[in-house]
């Protein structure tokens, strides 16, 4: 467990409130590619680092600091473990015996990583807070979980997801491959056979149905827990991300469920009912190939590279937003060249079930 005290102040608080025993400015290094050894980060040179290190003794003393300014759009990680993301330069105090005790360790090496590299080394100093500095206002404590355990919690989420598709693969690799279908997609002059197939929804789609349930539920936790400004931070931050994960498991069934209730519903009113299951295996075939894709990318990056994780769910929004329009459209012309209904007709049908529950869950999280 690491536990962090964190708090930001104004870039000239250590001149008045602390009290500087060691400057550390110059001890910035980075890891040069060419020569594949680590190098003292040098300003007014050619070198421009992405990610630059600061290895100090935590044996400093009892109540001694580190004082570090944190450029914008810059990630904090502690040996390794990612910290925070800062979007704009901050002034932040480490306790350095609270972190010997709970790293176990007399030396620590903090890392700070921006994608636009850095040119000038950031300011790094060893020293006291003054006696008249009340510490205990605006001090935020980083939890375990936070810290150091949340990417493990993921890993085994993403671990539960890629058994579950392994067991589906082996037990019924058909009817699986069935929903990753991309020519299914693609395919807009369809037979009355293609049709016929999904007359019914068998028992073993609905098992897909709840694997695809699960592979949402992965991306929603993923994203509560990385998005810098996520839409409900409170309640799944809170939480250990395996019951998150459970319960956005149990509202995107509920949802999948509302979605076909509310297709079979419409279609009724637009007399096309024996259409239902055939559209509602198309909306879910082309969530199931986008969002399969999403989480292989989202996976690899909290495996491999955690850092990334941020920046790529700012991609994903955009994605997703993008994705909904095309499978719109998708539906529209597959429906259009197979269903004997006028055009005006049918994109309010597509509406009425695709763009009104959109809006409606937009509406619902974003105040």
């Amino acid at each position: 467990m690491i536990a962090l005290a964190l708090m930001i102040v104004g870039k000239t608080a250590y001149g008045q409130d602390f009290l500087e025993k060691e400057n550390l400015r110059l001890n910035w290094v980075f890891y040069d590619e060419s020569e594949k050894v680590m190098l003292p980060f040098l300003e007014n040179s050619n070198n421009r680092p992405v990610a630059i290190y600061l290895s100090t003794e935590l044996n400093i003393g009892k109540e001694a600091y580190l004082m570090i300014e944190i450029p914008g759009n810059t990630s904090l990680f502690v040996d390794g473990k990612y910290i925070d993301h800062f979007d704009v330069t901050t002034v932040k105090y480490f306790g350095l015996d609270s972190l010997a005790r709970e790293i176990g360790s007399d030396k620590f090496q903090l890392t700070l990583y921006n994608k636009e590299s850095f040119e000038t080394r950031p300011e790094a100093r060893i020293g006291f807070k003054h006696k008249s500095f009340d510490s205990s206002i605006n001090v935020n404590p980083i939890t375990q979980r936070n810290i150091d355990e949340r990417g493990d919690y993921l890993k085994i989420i993403i671990l539960l997801v890629f058994a579950f598709f392994a067991l589906l693969y082996a037990l019924f690799p058909y009817e699986l491959m069935d929903f990753y279908n991309f020519h299914a997609i693609i395919t807009f002059r369809l037979t009355d056979t293609a049709i016929n197939r999904y007359r019914s929804i068998t028992k073993i789609q609905i098992l897909i149905i709840v694997f695809q349930a699960s592979l949402l539920a992965s991306l929603l936790i993923i994203a509560f827990n990385y998005y810098y400004d996520p839409i409900i931070p409170g309640f799944f931050m809170e939480l250990n991300p395996i019951i998150g994960w459970l319960i956005l498991f149990g509202i995107v069934i509920i949802l999948i469920f509302l979605k076909s209730v509310l297709i079979s519903v419409i279609s009724m009113l637009f007399g096309i009912a024996d259409r239902v299951n055939f559209y509602f295996i198309e909306f879910l075939r082309m969530a199931m190939i986008f969002y399969s894709i999403i989480f292989i990318a989202l996976s690899y990056a909290i495996i491999n590279r955690l850092y990334l994780v941020p920046g790529l769910l700012n991609v994903v929004i955009i994605m997703v937003i993008v994705f909904n329009l095309i499978r719109f459209l998708i539906l529209f012309f597959k429906f259009h060249r197979n269903i004997s209904m006028k055009s005006l007709h049918l994109f309010s049908y597509l509406c009425t079930t695709e763009l009104v529950p959109i809006l409606i869950g937009l509406k619902f999280f974003i105040k």
